[in-house]
């Protein structure tokens, strides 16, 4: 069989110009594949680097975390410290207000006629346990506790004879109210 070219001479020229494109395209893909290389290595090192960064950062929330219990531990000392410091001044003003109180028993007591045995503070009432040379003595120490600012409703609750060394002498309880007058029992 014989073959016989009918095309005419420049179209044949344009054959070798396939494998021109070919070649182009061939090229473009290994430009393609070079340019996602470089992005793929771009991204791989963006990674590493904010992985690196992100260990950092959590090694100093850690360090932050360690500061931050330590700030709630100090606050719930100073909470504590805050209670106390509480309990204390109000125990200071109740020692006061106590010693106040007794001051004002010592000024109404009747010297070498009557001592006390028992004498209770709860809240406002006061409770006074004592002896006395006689009714008349208590009767007396009621009216002076009458008559000072400090005490109020000042009430016999009762008396018995008691005697004692061979004397007959009179036990006495008396309850009254404690006034707070400009701060002071």
């Amino acid at each position: 069989m014989i073959k016989i070219n009918l095309l005419p001479r420049e179209e044949i020229k344009t054959a070798p110009d396939i494998k021109r494109e070919v070649s182009i395209i061939f090229l473009l893909y290994i430009l393609l594949a070079l340019i996602g290389a470089y992005f793929v290595m771009s991204i791989n090192s963006q990674k590493t680097s904010l992985k690196k960064e992100l260990q950092s950062l959590q090694i100093e929330l850690a360090k932050y975390q360690d500061i931050q219990k330590k700030l709630t531990d100090l606050k719930k000392q100073k909470k504590i410290i805050e209670q106390k410091i509480k309990v204390v001044s109000a125990l200071e003003k109740e020692r006061k207000k106590v010693i106040e109180i007794l001051n004002a028993l010592t000024a109404n007591f009747l010297v070498n006629k009557m001592w006390f045995e028992e004498v209770t503070l709860e809240g406002n009432q006061l409770s006074i346990k004592g002896i006395a040379l006689g009714n008349e003595t208590v009767a007396e120490f009621m009216e002076r506790l009458k008559k000072t600012p400090y005490f109020q409703l000042v009430e016999l609750i009762k008396t018995e004879k008691k005697k004692i060394a061979e004397l007959s002498l009179t036990k006495f309880t008396l309850k009254c109210s404690v006034s707070v007058i400009g701060g002071k029992a």
